[in-house]
């Protein structure tokens, strides 16, 4: 197997999560780390032995030596950010949630249906072990039919502060952000059955 070569755009905390694992697979070569602040750029990329740093994005989505791209930004600029990698032939790992509103979401799945790119939202929750025996029970039918769903989710690191507040940047408030996630495992552990009405509140 040929190495992947990754960039990474943004470096805040998620960032991290990216970063690690990308540093810890024998397959994967980082090459460039992408930041507004060049400083942390830099900072990161020498940590995770990046060559490159950049404070402009699209420097690192010209970079031919990448293959493909975490975007790791504001939620409020996860859709620009894809397309713009999607359109510079790169692959993309995306954080969630995917876009703010379904017109952007259509709009990214029209330009992914319009190149031979791989495109994937983080949602990491479905890969994690109890997720997994979960989905184990489901699929060999020990649980019959899933027909109905009703979640919660708690913050164990309490209310966050900084972007996460600002409505603008964060793409909408806590359901988007957090219960993005369990709405994910719900249809995911349904098997990802066409929704037919919801309901919800925070």
């Amino acid at each position: 197997m040929s190495t992947f070569r990754v960039g990474v755009i943004g470096a805040g905390s998620i960032a991290q999560s990216h970063l690690t694992a990308y540093q810890n697979n024998p397959d994967v070569e980082l090459i460039a780390v992408a930041d507004m602040n060049l400083e942390r750029a830099r900072a990161v990329a020498d940590q995770y032995g990046a060559p490159r740093a950049y404070a402009d994005p699209h420097e690192l989505l010209a970079d031919p030596e990448i293959d493909g791209v975490s975007i790791c930004t504001w939620n409020n600029s996860h859709a620009a950010w894809a397309i713009a990698a999607i359109e510079a032939g790169k692959h993309v790992l995306v954080e969630k949630p995917i876009a703010r509103t379904l017109a952007e979401a259509e709009q990214l799945q029209r330009i992914v249906e319009q190149h031979d790119t791989v495109v994937q939202v983080g949602f990491v929750r479905r890969h994690s072990p109890n997720c997994q025996v979960l989905k184990s029970f489901i699929d060999a039918d020990e649980l019959g039919e899933i027909y109905y769903a009703k979640a919660s989710c708690l913050r164990r690191a309490g209310n966050p502060g900084g972007w996460f507040a600002d409505k603008e940047i964060s793409g909408g408030g806590p359901l988007l952000d957090i219960g993005i996630h369990v709405l994910d495992l719900c249809w995911y552990l349904m098997g990802s059955p066409k929704v037919v009405s919801v309901s919800g509140n925070t």
